[in-house]
């Protein structure tokens, strides 16, 4: 197990297409920044609610964390290594040690991205006469989006093994967040917040704009959400023997 975890973060770091992956892994959070421009909007604002404003597309990092959670299986069978990897160590090990392995990474990745968002928005703030200012709601703010982070890294690493296609899964935990769910968010919020993404983002930012659920709701349904998904997947894994 520590090996497979060990091996895993290893090609986290290593091979031509790292970099893409982390270049989505910021994809998400600023499609949603930029999604509104009226977060630029910040005359008026005091620096701690402006800081605030402008660090809540982080919360989008558990959908980018979905995408990295499910990287350690999708690339295998885009390389067709599968069979291999599960003929050497068995499923049982390569399915638990690629979701933590795939969580620990999605971790250190969102982290990297906090530090440097964070950057940016103090750069913003300064351009707009004001200075950054971490309030008990930025921390809030961080702190649900590392929790959405472990459950999204579950839930994509699930996905993974589910679909076992690296288009496939690609589509379904990005392309279903950005385009369908941000889309349900606007038109029928009343349901577009039972989705994963949605969910997931909540427990960074509960009840935004009045559309999301409150935390403790969401923190509910992403762990039915992960805790299905993953059931699932280890039960179709199981059932193929391989």
């Amino acid at each position: 197990m520590k090996g497979i975890i060990h091996s895993e973060v290893v090609r986290a770091v290593s091979g031509s297409s790292v970099l893409a992956v982390y270049v989505v892994a910021v994809l998400m959070p600023a499609f949603v920044l930029f999604s509104d421009g009226s977060r630029f909007d910040l005359e008026g604002l005091e620096s701690g609610a402006a800081t605030a404003g402008l660090l809540e597309p982080l919360a989008w990092c558990a959908v980018s964390a979905a995408f990295i959670g499910a990287y350690g299986v999708t690339r295998e069978c885009y390389y067709a290594s599968m069979d291999r990897t599960l003929t050497g160590v068995g499923f049982r090990r390569a399915f638990s040690g690629k979701l933590v392995a795939g969580t620990l990474i999605a971790l250190a990745v969102s982290i990297c991205i906090f530090v440097v968002w964070t950057a940016g928005v103090s750069v913003i703030l300064l351009r707009s006469g004001l200075s950054l200012s971490l309030t008990s709601d930025a921390w809030r703010i961080y702190g649900g989006a590392l929790v959405g982070v472990v459950l999204g890294a579950l839930i994509g690493g699930a996905i993974g093994w589910i679909a076992r296609n690296y288009y496939v899964t690609a589509a379904i935990v990005l392309v279903l967040p950005m385009v369908l769910e941000l889309a349900l968010l606007r038109t029928a919020p009343e349901l577009a917040r039972f989705s994963p993404g949605l969910v997931l983002a909540a427990v960074s930012v509960p009840g935004y704009q009045d559309r999301l659920l409150d935390f403790v709701p969401a923190l509910g349904i992403a762990i039915a959400w992960a805790a299905g998904l993953v059931a699932v997947a280890w039960f179709r894994g199981s059932r193929r023997g391989v």
